[in-house]
C-alpha cells in the first residue's frame, strides 16, 4: 500500500497518537515542529513533545534532549547537568549516540564547565569503555562495510589511542584482549577483528610503534590497491 507524501497529514496523525501517549509519535511530532514538516515551526512545542517522549523512556528523545541542553538550543538554556542526565538515561539503554557523547565527556571534554566537572570528574578509562560499547552496538547493527565508518566516527569524539588501548578495535569488547605486537597499544579479541580493523589500525600502528604522540586527528588514507591490502593482511601482528 502506498499513499502520496503529505507532511501535514502525517503531523496530524502523529498528533492524534501523541495525545494518546505514544512516545514514538511524540518524538516524531517534536521533529515535525522543529523541522517545519506539516506544521509551523514551534521550538517550544518541539521541546514539549520531546520531553514527553523522553519522560516515557524513549532513548532517542533522551539523547536529543541531551544534545539540546549541551548546545543550549532555543528555547532551552545550556545546562550540562541536564545534558549528562539525559545522555546517561539513554546510554543506560544502550543508545549509541548518548554513549558516544557521554564517553567523550568522561574522557576529557574541554567544553564541560569547571563546576560540572567537579561533580562529574573525568574518567578516561570509563569513558573509553563507554565508547567501546557504542562501537560494539553500531557494529552489530551494520554491515561489515559500515563497521569501519563506526570506528572512524569514534575518532571525532575522543582520543583514538585511549579507546583502542582498553577495547577491541574490531568489535568493542573489553575482556580477554590480545595486544598488537608492533605498536603495543591496540587491543583485539582475535585475529578476525584485527583483519577487519586493519585498514584503520595500520594508519597509526607504525607511529605508535615508534613512540609517537596522539594520532587521533590523522586523516584516513584513501583505499589501497587490492594487492597491497593482501600483502598487509598476510603479516598482521597479534600476540596470541
Amino acid at each position: 500500500m502506498s499513499v502520496p507524501e503529505d507532511d501535514a497529514m502525517a503531523a496530524r496523525y502523529f498528533l492524534l497518537a501523541a495525545d494518546q501517549g505514544n512516545s514514538h509519535a511524540q518524538f516524531e511530532l517534536a521533529k515535525c515542529y522543529h523541522k517545519v514538516k506539516g506544521v509551523p515551526q514551534d521550538d517550544a512545542k518541539a521541546i514539549h513533545y520531546c520531553h514527553l517522549a523522553a519522560d516515557q523512556g524513549l532513548a532517542a528523545a533522551q539523547c536529543n534532549l541531551g544534545q539540546c541542553y549541551s548546545h543550549g538550543e532555543c528555547p532551552l538554556r545550556q545546562d550540562y547537568d541536564e545534558c549528562i542526565c539525559y545522555h546517561r538515561l539513554a546510554a543506560d539503554q544502550g543508545f549509541p549516540g548518548s554513549m558516544l557523547a557521554l564517553g567523550a565527556m568522561l574522557i576529557d571534554d574541554e567544553h564541560v564547565p569547571a563546576d560540572v566537572r567537579a561533580r562529574e570528574p573525568a574518567d578516561p578509562r570509563a569513558g573509553a569503555k563507554l565508547l567501546a560499547r557504542a562501537a560494539q552496538s553500531m557494529m552489530e547493527s551494520h554491515l561489515a562495510s559500515d563497521r569501519l565508518q563506526a570506528l572512524e566516527l569514534l575518532r571525532n569524539h575522543a582520543d583514538l589511542r585511549k579507546v583502542v588501548s582498553v577495547c577491541c578495535i574490531g568489535c568493542g569488547k573489553t575482556e580477554g584482549l590480545k595486544q598488537c605486537t608492533r605498536c603495543h597499544v591496540a587491543r583485539f579479541c582475535g585475529s578476525a577483528c584485527m583483519r577487519q580493523a586493519w585498514p584503520i589500525h595500520k594508519q597509526y600502528c607504525a607511529e605508535w610503534e615508534q613512540g609517537g604522540g596522539d594520532s587521533s586527528s590523522a586523516p584516513l588514507a584513501e583505499e589501497e590497491k587490492e594487492e597491497e591490502e593482501e600483502e598487509d593482511m598476510a603479516s598482521l601482528p597479534i600476540k596470541e
